[in-house]
């Protein structure tokens, strides 16, 4: 008999989402993922001119303002046919790179780096329970006094 099992929410990531996965005798059957908020960026766009659409697809996320601005951008540029310069697109492209290497900085110590490595041991990261909840660190925590 196939069981159920779903993490809701998905934590360490920007955003939210929820997962579910469907497990048949040590097997995945079936699985989803699905974003669980709704903000209403769309209809924020609705009724105004669409050069702001790009300023305001930014706030969508403080990870990746850059990813949704340039999508709005796209979508701009294939309903009116313009083409942006050579220099342009080198300029859009920098800028996107650069977004790409800080969102992974920021993901990997921010957000992924506390589940690896423990913190110092004032506050506030000193945690509310005793021992180190996380699996598998006692190799790695033996060198740490």
């Amino acid at each position: 008999m196939a069981t159920l099992k779903i993490v809701d929410p998905v934590s360490r990531i920007e955003g939210h989402m929820k997962l579910e996965i469907e497990i048949d005798q040590g097997f995945v059957t079936d699985a989803k993922a699905s974003g669980t908020l709704f903000r209403g960026f769309e209809n924020l766009l609705i009724g105004r001119v669409p050069e702001d659409a790009p300023l305001i697809t930014q706030r969508i996320c403080g990870v990746c303002p850059i990813s949704h601005a340039q999508a709005s951008v796209l979508a701009l540029e294939n309903i009116s046919g313009w083409l942006p310069t050579t220099n342009g697109r080198i300029l859009r492209n920098l800028v996107l790179g650069s977004n790409f290497i800080q969102s992974h900085i920021l993901h990997f110590y921010l957000l992924s780096l506390v589940d690896f490595v423990p913190g110092p041991q004032t506050t506030p990261w000193i945690p509310a329970w005793d021992s180190d909840m996380r699996p598998g660190l006692e190799g790695a925590m033996a060198h740490l006094p």
